[in-house]
């Protein structure tokens, strides 16, 4: 199996395992049949042979919160594992990310197919991502005139929305309800739809050169404000996927994110659902 997310793939060798993502809506679109995939990053995973084997870990996580955890083993791998998942699995990833393993004890779905990294693979791209300065937006995106148009916002802020009512009245393509990636690839920023999301039509698994941003505020009428590039990456930073346990990886992010007023502008954009806003988005 390859799943491939914004030029980051995915292969993990079945072996005597039958993988599946049917019970996820939206992450068929990200299934690859290319053995090597251009231009790709690639991360092979393999099964342990020994199942019950868990791989050794410091007695404290790197990061814990109620959904996943991660660790640093001794030797500088990457360990992640979502506890309350049944049956529980872990993720041992060596730090370039090229290769990794997986360990759980899979006998209890009698050979029912199974996506080993659900509820995994956001945290586990999020790091990856981090490694080149790239990062996964809280935010929902549009390809409009081949170009990506970004919404971000705090959980509220109208971000699904906005994207739901431009797809329903212009029929625009839908990058991700609820997480873009944003990549500086060649020195030019690009937007990737993700798999996150419960809408196989509110997702893609294309990329467009990013376009414009607008941070919205549901606060007030129609306004639209331009922001300058620091208060941009100040408002990305507080609602982004940031592996802020790493700071290596945080200063690549910010450096990232310091050349981004040179390719796209932003906008504070305050609307009332309802209203087309097409024209606004255009004249910005």
């Amino acid at each position: 199996m390859r799943i491939c997310i914004a030029g980051f793939c995915i292969h993990i060798q079945e072996g005597k395992y039958r993988l599946s993502v049917e019970g996820l809506p939206c992450h068929y679109k990200f299934l690859s049949t290319l053995e090597q995939p251009s231009s790709a990053d690639v991360l092979s995973l393999r099964f342990a042979e020994d199942p019950t084997e868990i791989p050794n870990r410091p007695a404290n996580p790197l990061c814990q919160n109620e959904i996943w955890e991660l660790w640093f083993d001794e030797a500088g791998n990457y360990v992640f594992t979502q506890p309350a998942q049944a049956p529980q699995r872990w993720v041992l990833i060596k730090p370039d990310f090229t290769e990794g393993v997986i360990y759980g004890d899979f006998s209890a779905l009698a050979g029912a197919p199974f996506y080993p990294l659900e509820y995994l693979d956001i945290v586990l791209y999020s790091n990856w991502l981090a490694l080149r300065g790239d990062l996964i937006l809280h935010a929902s995106g549009v390809i409009l005139r081949d170009e990506a148009v970004i919404f971000l916002g705090n959980s509220g802020a109208g971000k699904s929305t906005l994207a739901a009512d431009l797809k329903t009245a212009h029929n625009l393509t839908i990058l991700g309800e609820d997480q873009i990636i944003l990549r500086k690839i060649g020195g030019a920023f690009t937007a990737f739809g993700t798999p996150w999301h419960e809408a196989p039509e509110r997702c893609d698994s294309r990329g467009a050169p990013l376009g414009k941003l607008f941070f919205l505020d549901r606060a007030a009428e129609q306004t639209l404000t331009p922001l300058d590039g620091f208060e941009a990456s100040v408002r990305i930073m507080t609602t982004a996927f940031i592996p802020y346990y790493l700071p290596a990886r945080v200063q690549a992010i910010l450096d990232t994110l310091s050349s981004l007023p040179a390719q796209a502008r932003a906008f504070l954009l305050s609307y009332q659902r309802g209203s087309d806003v097409l024209e606004l988005i255009h004249s910005a």
